[in-house]
């Protein structure tokens, strides 16, 4: 055979030659036990490290929120009872219960007969200032004629009166000469100078008592005058009183529910109607005082009806309120005496909604919303 036999290897060698397995791994190392006084240990200190931050830090992690929220909030509006301003039967009631009104437009009317006739007759006394005044003015000119005779009745004497001191003069000096026949001319001279002295006086007199007759008059037409003002003022309250007895809608919006009926008697006073000026209609949201750190006005709000949550609408706070609702209360809170619990006070923020919005026609005083006020938000101040 030409090939060779291989040479045979012992077994103890194959042996040798043959990998050997993998070490073996370590085993792992045991879990850490926690000692269960440890871990109880742990959570409590957590615990009082959460308390005491809560407790010191609460009201302002509360108030330094970006989005402050309440739903303590309600829709409001200038509610104005229509009352009757005089007393008398309700004649006619033009409208209906929820019927919307115009401004101006009558809501009410009362039996205005006896107001009528106090309208009259207060014309009539007016009427009657007048001519009072009127005679007054002719008895005033014809007293203002008298004083100017009276007057020009006194030039002329006086002009007499001048001519017999004149006389009187000249008989005098011719007594004084010796000319015979002159002292009873004299005599008679000084006679006439004082008849013609006493007509002056007289006269003068006379224009004295003719013009305080005038004074008279004139204070006579002053009084007048004044009666007329007083009899004009009686007419203008009777018209005001007699216009009175139409009650008008002062504003567009809607009436609530009637509170009379024709045929109803009703006092001064008496409520007939309310009037809601809708839309005009606007949210207040009373916040807890620890919300109100960084709310102020012009800060843009959202607001959520109740009545209509799938619809948001946008507002604007418009003003704080200058004191907690409780201090508006009948009986405010006094704290002064006795055990104090000190209780969250809210103060109520008045949002104005944004115009026109979706449900302009559909918002009603009284509904509730829910507020959120971001106090990050751009501040658009009033009238910007």
């Amino acid at each position: 055979m030409s090939d060779a036999a291989a040479p045979t290897q012992p077994v103890g060698q194959q042996a040798a030659q043959q990998p050997l397995p993998p070490p073996a791994a370590p085993p792992p190392a045991p879990p850490v036990a926690w000692s269960p006084w440890l871990v109880r240990l742990a959570v409590l200190g957590l615990a009082v490290v959460l308390l005491v931050a809560f407790a010191t830090r609460w009201d302002r992690w509360l108030g330094s929120a970006a989005r402050q929220s309440t739903n303590d909030a309600y829709l409001q509006a200038d509610i104005t009872p229509l009352s009757a301003q005089v007393a008398g039967v309700v004649r006619d009631m033009p409208v209906e219960d929820f019927q919307r009104v115009k401004a101006g437009d009558p809501v009410a009317t009362i039996v205005d007969d006896d107001y009528r006739a106090r309208v009259q007759q207060a014309d009539a006394a007016l009427e009657a200032a007048d001519a009072a005044i009127a005679q007054l003015d002719i008895q005033k000119r014809t007293q203002r004629a008298l004083v100017d005779q009276a007057e020009a009745n006194v030039h002329g004497l006086e002009a007499e009166a001048w001519r017999a001191r004149l006389e009187e003069a000249r008989q005098r000096s011719l007594t004084e000469q010796g000319v015979a026949g002159t002292l009873q001319a004299l005599q008679q001279a000084q006679a006439t100078s004082r008849r013609a002295q006493a007509a002056l006086e007289a006269g003068q007199a006379q224009v004295d008592q003719q013009k305080a007759a005038l004074d008279g008059i004139d204070v006579q037409v002053r009084q007048a005058k004044a009666t007329r003002l007083q009899r004009q003022a009686d007419l203008d309250l009777a018209r005001i009183t007699l216009d009175r007895t139409t009650i008008r809608a002062p504003a567009d919006g809607m009436v609530g529910q009637r509170q009379v009926r024709p045929g109803q008697y009703v006092g001064q006073g008496s409520q007939i109607v309310t009037l809601v000026p809708l839309p005009a209609v606007w949210v207040i949201a009373n916040y807890k005082e620890t919300q109100m750190t960084r709310i102020r006005s012009g800060l843009p709000a959202t607001v959520r009806i109740d009545s209509f949550p799938d619809v948001t609408l946008t507002g604007r706070v418009a003003a704080q309120s200058p004191a907690s609702g409780s201090q508006f209360a009948l009986l405010p809170p006094d704290n002064a005496t006795g055990n104090f619990t000190k209780i969250v006070q809210r103060i109520p923020v008045k949002i104005v909604l944004d115009s026109p919005h979706p449900l302009q026609d559909r918002l009603r005083p009284g509904m509730s919303v829910v507020v959120t006020i971001d106090t990050d938000g751009d501040v658009k101040e009033e009238g910007s």
